[in-house]
This record gives C-alpha cells, sequence and structure tokens, in this order.
C-alpha cells in the first residue's frame, strides 16, 4: 500500500477534486464515502469500487481491515492524517474512505413487486431532504425511490450522510415527470399527489393496491401535470398556524398510514 503525504501528489489532487466539486463528481459518475459501515453497504449492494483510502495514523476502527480484506483487487492507498483529514466530514471517521462509481437509475431498471408501494419526490432541491426521504423509504420496505425531474445529484455528500447509506440500499430511478407519470400509469399503479387545495384527507385513500405516493419540494407545490394525471389528490390537515410540514416528515405521515392500512392495522 503506497503512503502519501504531500497534497501535490496527482491521486491526492484528484480525490480531493472528487470531495469538493459536484460536476467532477457528475463528470467522472463517481463519488466518496466514508467510514467502514456505509463502504460494507456499497459493497453488499454491487457498487463498483475504484479506490481505496485508508489512514494508518488514525486506526481509529478496526471495520477498515475487513474492508480491505474484501476489496483486496482494489488500488488502496495510506493517506497522511492531515490529508485524510482534509477529505472527509467527520473527523476520524473510521480511518477509511472509498471511492465507488454511481449506479444507472433508468426507470427501465425499476423493478416492481407484485404490488407496489413507491415514493416519487419531484424537484428536489436539497440533498438532505433526498437523503432523509431515502430514509423513510428504507424503513417502510417500499419498492423504492422515484426522483421525478432531478434538480440536484443524488450522491451529493450531504445525501449520502442524511441517508445513513440507505442511498445504497433503496432502488432509485430518475426521469422527467411525464415519463414518470407513463411509467405509472403502464404498469397500473395508482398516484396519489400532495396537494394542498382541492384535496381530500389522506387518511381517506385507499392504499391496498398498487401505489405511489408523490410529494414536492417544500418551496413550491407539484407541478400541475400531477394534478391532471393524479388518481387521488391528498393532504394531510393543519391544525395550527402553519400550512405545510417539512418534506420528509409529510412524506413518512402518509406512507406510514399506507403502511399500516397493507398490514391490516
Amino acid at each position: 500500500m503506497k503512503h502519501i503525504s504531500s497534497k501535490n501528489n496527482p491521486i491526492y489532487k484528484k480525490i480531493y477534486k472528487l470531495s469538493n466539486n459536484s460536476r467532477h463528481r457528475k463528470t467522472t459518475n463517481s463519488f466518496i464515502i466514508e467510514g467502514a459501515r456505509y463502504i460494507g453497504l456499497a459493497f453488499e449492494n454491487n457498487y463498483k469500487f475504484l479506490e481505496v483510502i485508508v489512514c494508518t495514523e488514525l486506526l481509529s476502527s478496526e471495520g477498515y481491515k475487513e474492508i480491505l480484506k474484501k476489496l483486496k483487487n482494489i488500488n488502496s492507498y495510506d493517506f497522511s492524517e492531515n490529508l485524510f483529514n482534509s477529505l472527509i466530514y467527520k473527523k476520524k471517521s473510521d480511518s477509511i474512505l472509498a471511492i465507488i462509481e454511481g449506479k444507472e437509475h433508468s426507470l427501465n431498471n425499476f423493478k416492481l413487486s407484485k404490488k407496489p408501494y413507491i415514493l416519487v419526490a419531484e424537484s428536489i432541491e436539497k440533498p438532505g431532504n433526498i437523503g432523509a426521504l431515502l430514509r423513510t423509504v428504507d424503513a417502510a420496505a417500499m419498492d423504492g425511490l422515484i426522483i421525478a425531474s432531478p434538480k440536484t445529484e443524488l450522491y451529493n455528500p450531504n445525501t449520502i450522510r442524511s441517508s445513513l447509506g440507505s442511498v445504497m440500499t433503496t432502488q432509485i430511478a430518475m426521469d422527467s415527470s411525464k415519463n414518470v407519470i407513463n411509467f405509472l400509469k403502464k404498469n397500473k399503479i395508482k398516484i396519489y399527489s400532495t396537494f394542498v387545495k382541492k384535496s381530500i384527507n389522506y387518511t381517506n385513500v385507499n392504499y391496498l393496491k398498487s401505489v405511489a405516493i408523490v410529494v414536492g419540494k417544500e418551496s413550491s407545490t407539484l407541478s400541475e401535470v400531477w394534478r391532471d394525471q393524479s388518481d387521488e389528490l391528498i393532504k394531510i390537515p393543519m391544525n395550527g398556524k402553519m400550512d405545510s410540514l417539512n418534506l420528509s416528515v409529510c412524506a413518512a405521515i402518509v406512507i406510514f398510514e399506507g403502511l399500516k392500512q397493507r398490514n391490516g392495522n
């Protein structure tokens, strides 16, 4: 394992750019994950590993040793403490990070269960919101998350951190709202879209069949195409002075009402 301690080293420069440049992550279709636990999740979910970086000066966890055994054929480097800490969010986090290749998130590859239960999120701008939604989708064991008309990169570091690794365990597809609607209708999946006006209480709809719950960004409502194409427009009644909830909270309330019905409770 080659030891690297200089910021002028081309390997360090390449990885530092990946850590700090969204365009570079998109261009190379690769991203960084930190810590043995997340790396283990990526390995279990068949992500392609490109490089592994450890810091033997820190050695804050034994987990990295098992990871290196699994990834023994991947190029690995030992960075000095200063270089390693310049790449990570949480200082001294497991002493290991990995560069992995992003997957293709096509609707054509989105696998449906016999009675699909899907979350659709349109034009979400904050990576942290996507991460929080992924945690909810994973917790409810839904078929997956479809991001309609995406506005931010999926593998943003904030998405990975806020998802607690569920970005790697959850089935994800991305496409335009129009194509997502066509996909849902083609597969006979009911569309329940969250709108404040001209909508009914979210508890008054039937979640027992194939259902997609659709939510939009916090700053505005869903685009009108969803109002026109939905089977039901639903809302969460607000009893206070505020007229909206945090996006992930809103999604979780509706999702678990549906899960309650689907589980026969």
